[in-house]
C-alpha cells in the first residue's frame, strides 16, 4: 500500500494513482480555535498533522506552517523584510558583519527594528500580537515598511547583496523525517516572493507606494531588484544542490496587483529560470497560486512549475474549476480547488456545498494531476464536519479514472 507521501509525489510528477489525495491546510484554523477555546474537544492536545492523521488525510506542508515553524523568536524576527528561517528551509542566512541590528519592543506589543549599515539606516515596525493570532493570523503584520525613501532602498540593497547563505540540509532533513510518510514537505524558496521585484512589492514597500514608485522611481526599484537578485541566486544555488525533492518558489499572484504586463516582465522570467534550474536537478517546483488568476492564466501556464498550489476557484474568484483543469492539468498538477467559502456553514448552505462538490468531480474528470485541498487555507470558522465530508467524497468519488 502506498503512503500519502508516495501518492502525492506521484501526482506531482504527473504519474497515475488510484485515488486523488486529500491534503487540507489546517494551521490557521487550528491556531485560531486553539487560542479561542473552540477546538473540538477530541483535538485538544493535537496539532494540525495529528488531526490530519486521525482523519486519514495527507499532511499539508507546502506553504510553511507558521504556527509551528519557529525554533526560536529569531526565526521570524526579520519577517518585515521578508526573511524567515523555516524548519523546512534547506538554507540559513547571516547578515554581513558591518550591519548592526537594533530591536526595540513597542508598547502595543510590536517590534521596531533598525538596520544600521555603512549606507545609512532603515527601520521596520511590525509583529504578531495575541489578537492577530486569535483572528487566525499565523504570520505577523508589517505596520511600517523598510523602504520609504531612496536612501532606504539603497540600505536594503546593501543588506540583500551582502547576505551570506549557508546550507542547512541536516535541519531540513530532520524536519522531513519528523513529517515522515504522512505528506510531502516543500523546501522554501528565497522568500515568499517569486522574483526580486515581487519581493519588493510584497515585503519592502507599502503596496500603494510601490505603484507610485514604478512611475516616479523606476531606476531606484531596478537597482534594488538587482541587489536582491544577488541574494535570490545564492539561495537558488543552495536549493538546487540540496537533497530536497520538492521546492516551493513564489506565492500570491493576482491579475490586479501582479497585473499581466508586470507579471510577464518581472515575475515570469524568474519563475522560468528557477524551474529550469530545479528540473535540471530533478526537483519538483511548486508555486502558490491563490489569487485572482483570470488575466494570468496563460502566463502562469508558461512559468514551468510542476504544481499550481492553493488554487482558489469560483465562487471566490472568476475562474471555474473546469477552466483551471482544462487549461493547466496537461502540464501542471492542480492542488487546492475547494474555496474557503464552501467550508463556512453561515455562508454556503448544505445543498450548495454538496452541489459544489458534485460539480468539482465532474469538472476534473478523468482526475489526473489533482490534489484536493482547501484553498488558500481552512478558515477559523470552517465547519469541521464539511472537511470530513470532503474527505469522504474524495475517498469514494476520487477513485481514478473519474468517469466523464
Amino acid at each position: 500500500m502506498t503512503t500519502h507521501r508516495e501518492t502525492m509525489l506521484a501526482v506531482m510528477r504527473g504519474n497515475d494513482v488510484d485515488v486523488i489525495p486529500y491534503a487540507p491546510r489546517l494551521d490557521l484554523w487550528w491556531l485560531a480555535n486553539k487560542l479561542n477555546g473552540t477546538l473540538p474537544q477530541r483535538f485538544a492536545d493535537m496539532k494540525p498533522d495529528d488531526i490530519a492523521k486521525a482523519e486519514g488525510w495527507a499532511f499539508y506542508h507546502m506553504i510553511p506552517d507558521f504556527t509551528n515553524m519557529m525554533r526560536s523568536p529569531e526565526d521570524i524576527l526579520h519577517r518585515a523584510i521578508g526573511l524567515y528561517n523555516f524548519k523546512q528551509s534547506v538554507y540559513t542566512v547571516r547578515f554581513p558583519a558591518d550591519v548592526k541590528i537594533e530591536v526595540e519592543n513597542t508598547a502595543d506589543g510590536l517590534q521596531s527594528i533598525q538596520y544600521h549599515t555603512p549606507l545609512g539606516t532603515a527601520r521596520t515596525v511590525g509583529g504578531h500580537t495575541e489578537q492577530m493570532k486569535r483572528q487566525g493570523a499565523s504570520l505577523g503584520w508589517t505596520c511600517e515598511h523598510a523602504v520609504k525613501t531612496p536612501v532606504d532602498a539603497r540600505v536594503m540593497g546593501y543588506i540583500f547583496a551582502n547576505l551570506e547563505v549557508f546550507q542547512n540540509y541536516d535541519g531540513a532533513r530532520e524536519y522531513e523525517n519528523e513529517i515522515g510518510e504522512g505528506g510531502v514537505v516543500a523546501a522554501g524558496g528565497a522568500s515568499l516572493a517569486a522574483s526580486p521585484m515581487h519581493h519588493i512589492q510584497k515585503e519592502l514597500i507599502d503596496p500603494t507606494e510601490f505603484f507610485l514608485w514604478q512611475n516616479d522611481e523606476p531606476n531606484v526599484l531596478a537597482e534594488l531588484s538587482e541587489s536582491i537578485g544577488v541574494y535570490f541566486d545564492k539561495v537558488l544555488n543552495v536549493i538546487a544542490d540540496s537533497p530536497a525533492e520538492v521546492v516551493l518558489w513564489g506565492a500570491n499572484y493576482d491579475e490586479t496587483l501582479t497585473y499581466p504586463p508586470y507579471f510577464e516582465r518581472e515575475i515570469l522570467p524568474w519563475l522560468q529560470k528557477v524551474a529550469e534550474r530545479l528540473h535540471a536537478a530533478k526537483k519538483i517546483m511548486v508555486t502558490h497560486t491563490d489569487g485572482e488568476n483570470q488575466g494570468l492564466m496563460g502566463l502562469i501556464a508558461r512559468c514551468g512549475a510542476d504544481v499550481a498550489e492553493s488554487i482558489t476557484p469560483h465562487p471566490m474568484t472568476k475562474v471555474s474549476v473546469r477552466d483551471y483543469y482544462r487549461n493547466w492539468s496537461s502540464h501542471m498538477t492542480l492542488m487546492g480547488l475547494v474555496p474557503e467559502c464552501v467550508t463556512l456553514a453561515n455562508e454556503t448552505s448544505d445543498a450548495d456545498f454538496e452541489a459544489f462538490m458534485d460539480e468539482l468531480f465532474k469538472s476534473i474528470a478523468p482526475g489526473r494531476r489533482v490534489i484536493i485541498g482547501i484553498a488558500d487555507s481552512t478558515p477559523p470558522h470552517a465547519s469541521f464536519e464539511r472537511l470530513q465530508r470532503i474527505g469522504e467524497r474524495v475517498a469514494k468519488e476520487g477513485r481514478l479514472p473519474i468517469a466523464i
